[in-house]
């Protein structure tokens, strides 16, 4: 079979959330592709992990995270109620770290065949210094990646 002759299978697909609209949308496309080829889907939030810098040097808050944390947990709940409308059964995950970083290396764990996340529209000054995580995404990970807008 020659390289033009071979079809691609999709077996895993990852779903990139972090409560906007557009994430809302990719399980959404996500929910459209998946059970038709029979593919698992995995809804992934990644909590940032944050530095808290407080007057007393010997004193470190994990407030800020407990907080991220939680939110992470109610924006994956959120996603998953959406699957599940949508009629599809989800595997939900809840990651700490880069997001970019953490969404390419659970994509190759999972053996993703597909990345699918929305964009966020990050502009101006702030992308030109930190860049988009569909951007890093896309630039950097193994498989491919669908950005929903």
């Amino acid at each position: 079979m020659s390289e033009t002759d071979k079809r691609f299978t999709i077996k895993s697909i990852l779903v990139a959330v972090d409560g906007s609209a557009h994430s809302e949308k990719a399980v959404r496309y996500a929910c459209a592709m998946g059970p038709s080829l029979g593919a698992e889907i995995v809804i992934l939030h990644v909590v940032p992990m944050v530095v808290s810098a407080t007057p007393y040097h010997d004193t470190v808050s994990d407030q800020p995270f407990l907080s991220l944390q939680k939110v992470g947990e109610d924006i994956l709940e959120k996603a998953k109620r959406l699957a599940n409308r949508c009629g599809c059964e989800v595997i939900d995950m809840i990651s700490h770290g880069d997001p970019a970083a953490r969404i390419i290396d659970v994509a190759t764990e999972r053996k993703a065949d597909v990345i699918i996340i929305g964009s966020r529209g990050v502009s101006g000054l702030k992308r030109l210094f930190t860049g988009s995580i569909s951007d890093k995404v896309s630039k950097h990970a193994a498989c491919p990646v669908m950005i929903v807008r």
